[in-house]
């Protein structure tokens, strides 16, 4: 009885939302992006840099913050507004949002929580508005800052689509408290400031042993231990920053006389990243392990470090805890020294770095980390996430060395949306820990979202035995525990093969398309060693299962091209009637080959319809432009997340899906033979649309 209660209750909310929102586009309602801040967007503190940084286009943005703390000054959105909720009951913010937000909608909120009140704010706007919502934690108020009750955090955190956080400390601290998974998604840097160019600093400038400093101290404490270190070292640092001089005291001239020169806050970025670039190093404080602000040193982030890292490369020395969000990001990526507030490890850090032969090293590394760091497309990584509830690929997760018991994964070419093979291998493994990713070659501009260890292997114009001693090294340190191989070319196969027999594991493979019966890419005598070396095999389709059992005489099970249960669409859908009456369909998926998008563009110019293509339109045999595509009657649209293309495909009154001719204008008949697109099978499931399958 439950059981039917919660699948009508399924039932009618997914009937109440699809009623919803035609009366939203019937009546134009206005949507815009929201974005919850703690305090004003603007450039006077990190929260306010970073999401000017992520978000340089503020077109359809509105930003809501709970409080005022730079006198109302704020740059960013198309609108913005500050609302307290300090004393009101859940029900009264219920009202008091509604009532401020009248007949706009939200299309999906990012919430980046400070105080309560944004949590407050965030929950009840999910609450009335069910929008994705992506939640984003860049300073730490709940676990060893204790602003934000646990109760709160977690409502906030459970009705989250999407979970941030922007340390790898930070994120496994959230994770272990409250069991949901969190991205890292580090500080990042304007694209056009990033360098990977070395620059060595003068030899009187390492000599001199001078170093810079920059930003904000954030506790007293801090800033009176390093006081002690510079004037009991040999060193002096020049300090670049706009600190609160509120609740941070001192005086420039007896900064000064400690070796500490203030040179307040350089507003040419330009300059700044100059004065950073001939600096020999750069200083971060932090706390130590007695000090107060253990919320800041533990999981916090510096945006300075990812700052100095991208823009100068500067070897970087962190002074406190060694256990700590910045010292472990210095350490991981090998970008200069850690120590403790003590003149005497602060004096052999900085004769370490200063030497050239170290400087040479650590700042080839900051060049090599420079370019991940980048906040170029970003906004568009985050939104696209949000929609698929996950990260859309790895971004910011940095590889381990090996791994034990893995899961090895072969496949052609990278593991991304932008492929069907890509797709349907992340749909059946793409929660899996543990997987160890190899493919053959680099298809997609090495954009790969897929396993903890993922690596590019070729075995072209190399022996069998030079082979097995390639993948050797390779997995060097990691154990095995099972292989997978989806293969397409004769290298997949012989990786499959070498990992099998090196560590003497269980073999499978999902074949999907046709690379020996139809075709000869991989030879005979290959298909039939690593078939025989299988211990289950697999096919997408009847068709190709048949093909291969008949001419190799092993056993094939079918697997399908699988679609994601929270797609699945339950009920008939009515087509949008401008649709309709220009006959415009949905053309989705690839196509293998110019003949075909000929023949495809003389049908439609034919038939008087209209075709929306929705997928990669990036092939380099294409010789149309987007604009030559639209004057035959396509119109490019390019890759939509799978939830988004779901919905769009139930307003179409039909699908369009090409195949070959098997006949003499077919330059791909291994395709047109035993190729089942798993398009067709996404667009039923989905959508319930009716396909068209053009060809033979």
């Amino acid at each position: 009885m439950l059981a039917n209660t919660s699948d009508n209750q399924k039932h009618l909310r997914y009937e109440l939302a699809s009623v919803f929102q035609q009366i939203e586009t019937s009546l134009n309602i206005p949507k815009f992006d929201l974005i919850i801040s703690h305090c004003e967007v603007n450039e006077r503190h990190g929260v306010g840099i970073l999401l000017k940084r992520i978000f340089p286009e503020t077109k359809e943005i509105i930003s809501l913050r709970s409080m005022n703390l730079y006198d109302g000054q704020q740059n960013f959105g198309d609108y913005h507004l500050c609302l307290s909720y300090q004393g009101l009951s859940y029900p009264e913010i219920l009202l008091k949002v509604q009532q401020e937000f009248g007949q706009k909608k939200p299309r999906r909120i990012l919430s980046i929580p400070y105080f309560t009140d944004d949590c407050l704010a965030t929950i009840a706007i999910k609450t009335l508005y069910n929008v994705p919502l992506c939640t984003y934690i860049m300073d730490d108020q709940n676990i060893y800052a204790h602003n934000i009750p646990d109760q709160i955090m977690r409502e906030l955190l459970e009705s989250s689509n999407l979970r941030l956080g922007i340390s790898r400390q930070l994120c496994d601290a959230y994770k272990e408290k409250y069991d949901l998974p969190f991205h890292l998604v580090p500080p990042v840097v304007e694209h056009k400031l990033i360098t990977q160019i070395v620059n060595l600093p003068s030899e009187n400038l390492r000599q001199s042993r001078h170093g810079v400093m920059i930003g904000n101290i954030w506790r007293q404490q801090w800033l009176e231990q390093l006081r002690t270190v510079i004037k009991n070292s040999d060193t002096k640092i020049d300090w670049y920053g706009n600190p609160n001089r509120d609740w941070l005291s001192f005086s420039e001239e007896e900064l000064a006389q400690d070796g500490i020169i203030f040179k307040g806050f350089e507003p040419e970025e330009k300059t700044l990243i100059q004065r950073l670039r001939d600096a020999p190093y750069a200083i971060i404080p932090v706390g130590s392990e007695q000090d107060e602000g253990q919320e800041l040193t533990l999981l916090s982030l510096p945006s300075r470090i990812p700052f100095i890292t991208a823009t100068s490369n500067t070897p970087l020395i962190v002074l406190g805890r060694e256990d700590g969000g910045a010292a472990k990001f210095v350490e991981e990526h090998q970008l200069g020294l850690v120590c403790d507030y003590d003149v005497n490890q602060f004096n052999e850090a900085v004769t370490y770095i200063c030497s050239i032969e170290n400087q040479q090293k650590l700042r080839q590394k900051g060049a090599k980390l420079a370019k991940l760091l980048s906040a170029k497309g970003l906004a568009e990584w985050i939104w696209e996430s949000l929609d698929q509830g996950n990260a859309v690929f790895s971004r910011f997760e940095y590889s381990p060395k090996y791994l034990h018991n893995a899961d090895v994964i072969i496949t052609p070419n990278e593991v991304n949306q932008r492929h069907g093979t890509g797709a349907l291998v992340k749909r059946i493994f793409g929660n899996s820990s543990n997987i160890f990713s190899i493919r053959s070659e680099n298809h997609f501009g090495e954009e790969h979202d897929f396993g903890e260890i993922s690596v590019h292997l070729s075995h072209k114009g190399i022996s069998r035995s030079e082979s097995f001693q390639k993948v050797l090294e390779a997995l060097k340190g990691t154990t095995v525990k099972r292989v997978f191989c989806v293969p397409y070319f004769p290298d997949d196969i012989l990786t499959a093969i070498a990992v099998k027999e090196l560590f003497n594991v269980p073999l499978a493979t999902w074949i999907m398309d046709d690379q020996n019966v139809c075709t000869n890419r991989i030879s005979d005598d290959l298909m039939r060693e690593f078939l025989s070396k299988c211990s289950l095999r697999l096919a997408t389709h009847p068709e190709i299962r048949n093909a291969y059992e008949n001419k190799y005489g092993f056993k094939f099970w079918l697997l399908p091209a699988i679609v994601p249960d929270k797609l699945l669409n339950l009920y008939v859908e009515s087509p949008n009637l401008q649709l309709c009456q220009s006959k415009t369909g949905a053309l989705i998926g690839s196509i293998w080959s110019q003949k075909w998008l000929n023949l495809l563009c003389e049908t439609v110019i034919g038939a008087g319809a209209k075709l929306d293509w929705y997928g990669n339109t990036q092939y380099y045999w294409l010789q149309d432009s987007p604009e030559e595509l639209l004057s035959k009657g396509i119109n490019t649209k390019g890759l939509f997340p799978e939830n988004r293309l779901a919905q769009q495909l139930q307003t179409y009154p039909y699908i369009v899906v090409p195949t070959g001719t098997l006949d003499e204008r077919d330059d791909r008949p291994e395709f047109s033979k035993l190729s089942l697109p798993g398009r067709i099978i996404f667009a039923l499931a989905t959508s319930n649309t009716p396909v068209i399958i053009l060809g033979s």
